[in-house]
């Protein structure tokens, strides 16, 4: 699995690149097993569907993810609304999320085209990970392009936590509930607050 331990941009070019190597069931699978533990299979999504908003959500996040890399990007962004007017989440197409998402509830979510997300990473509601400008023009003007948040591997993110900007959260960490996060998190860290500051410590994975 990738994990976002440094700063430089090379260290945080594979966060989310093991969904790249997964087809779009095997995508969707991954993040139903994170809602119920088990083995998915395309029966148990759709039963699913009528109780459980998580799953269409990640239904349409994995449809646009795929038909953006396949280079269907028009129909990819037609999905965005979709996605708003279904489960209230907003996606840009072109984000790149890893497997095993857990968007427990999707209403307000949002995700801007360029974030990327690691593995078995889970969002409360009203997430946002948001572009440092909303004008891309403005983000000429400042002297570069639009940078978006880094998420490693096994992340919480709390309920309208918002990430702005090129910050990258690192493996395991947790962002709690109405923080906002102007800066970079270190793997294994609890932050906390507007801006989001170290609270404490989460006890390293495997």
């Amino acid at each position: 699995m990738s994990s976002v331990t440094g700063s430089g941009p090379e260290e945080l070019v594979g966060v989310g690149d093991e969904s790249l190597a997964l087809s779009f069931s095997e995508l969707v699978f991954s993040d139903v097993s994170r809602i119920r533990p088990g083995t998915a299979s395309w029966l148990r999504v759709l039963v699913r569907i009528p109780f459980e908003p998580s799953v269409p959500a990640s239904i349409l996040l994995r449809a646009q993810q795929c038909l953006h890399r396949a280079g269907r990007r028009r129909l990819a962004g037609a999905l965005r609304t979709l996605g708003n007017r279904w489960v209230g989440a907003d996606f840009g197409a072109g984000m790149v999320v890893g497997p095993g998402l857990l968007l427990a509830h999707p209403v307000g979510v949002t995700m801007g085209f360029g974030a990327r997300v690691g593995s078995g990473v889970t969002f409360a509601g009203g997430v946002v990970l948001a572009a440092r400008y909303y004008d891309a023009d403005e983000a000429v003007r400042h002297g570069g392009e639009q940078s978006f948040p880094v998420v490693g591997d096994g992340v919480t993110l709390g309920a309208h936590a918002v990430l702005v900007g090129g910050v990258h959260v690192g493996r395991n960490a947790t962002v709690g509930a109405n923080s906002v996060v102007l800066s970079d998190v270190p793997d294994d860290t609890v932050v906390l607050g507007v801006p989001a500051r170290r609270v404490g410590k989460r006890e390293p994975t495997s």
